[in-house]
């Protein structure tokens, strides 16, 4: 029982990880606000250890301002 909840709590930390990295990804790159709604931001937010190169060159390269797609 204890080994299910602590995959549980592993899991709900990497979602909420996720879903932070996704809201500052959408707000970096000029998304729509709704964008939320879309498959794209559920892709970010579940692939988000992936993501974090391409975001931090992007962020080396073009700074705070962002980078429109």
């Amino acid at each position: 029982m204890k080994k299910e909840k602590f995959i549980s709590n592993i899991a709900i930390i990497y979602f909420f990880a996720g879903f932070v990295f996704a809201i500052i990804f959408a707000f970096y790159y000029h998304w729509p606000a709704l964008s939320f709604l879309s498959p794209g931001f559920f892709v970010v937010a579940f692939s988000w250890p992936l993501q974090i190169g391409g975001f931090g060159g992007d962020l080396i390269n073009y700074g705070l301002s962002g980078k429109p797609i």
